[in-house]
């Protein structure tokens, strides 16, 4: 984890001995939105969804986390509860930071602290652009802009075109653009429709990746 870089090797073994690793099957709950916190979680291996629920049942995904990502580590700060609710999408190992273990690391190595603000600076722009993607981009813009992004990322080249994972269902994919699943389905056809993606059982091809980006 970056956060730890500053530390030694001896100072490193002896933070190891407070941290435990847990696994989770997939759509298994990691994390219940207003639990309280014990800790912030690092993601070792597989996806989760980070979201929060609304009184009405709504679902608004904030991120999806992967491999090498951090999560929850604002009530490690403000001492409140968990304030989303993170589920594995798919099996996935995580190490568990305990609060005291962590809050010890940054009062005797500031070099911690910086990296964390570095990180929630990040994550706060994300934030930013996540708000003025729902408030002012269409649904096909945002589901636009995933998949371009997905298929820069994650993509494999073959003949046909650009090759990207399913790796979420319908209903997780409308909940990360703010939407719902008929309007995420019926957008996702009409581009079908125009060349543009292929949704198959296992994947999207990305036909026409020019156009798509056309629609950012």
């Amino acid at each position: 984890m970056s956060y730890f870089d500053a530390l030694d090797d001896r100072q490193a073994a002896h933070l190891a001995g407070h941290l435990s690793v847990r696994k989770y099957a997939s759509r298994e709950c990691i994390l219940v939105e207003g639990e309280q916190a014990t800790g912030f979680l690092y993601l070792r291996s597989g996806k989760a969804r980070i979201f929060r629920t609304a009184p009405d049942g709504r679902e608004q995904t904030f991120r999806l986390a992967g491999p090498g990502d951090t999560f929850n580590e604002v009530p490690v700060f403000d001492g409140g509860t968990n304030p989303a609710t993170v589920e594995a999408i798919e099996p996935c190992e995580a190490v568990l930071v305990p609060t005291d273990a962590f809050a010890r690391v940054i009062r005797e190595h500031p070099e911690a602290a910086m990296a964390i603000l570095g990180h929630f600076a990040r994550r706060l722009r994300s934030f930013t652009e996540l708000v003025e993607q729902i408030s002012l981009q269409t649904v096909q813009g945002r589901l636009a802009r995933y998949l371009y992004q997905l298929a820069r990322e994650e993509g494999t080249r073959t003949p046909a075109g650009i090759v990207v994972p399913r790796v979420i269902t319908q209903q997780d994919l409308a909940s990360l653009l703010g939407s719902v699943r008929e309007v995420v389905s019926r957008t996702l056809r009409v581009m079908d429709e125009d060349g543009i993606v292929e949704v198959r059982r296992k994947d999207i091809l990305i036909r026409d990746l020019d156009a798509l980006n056309r629609l950012l």
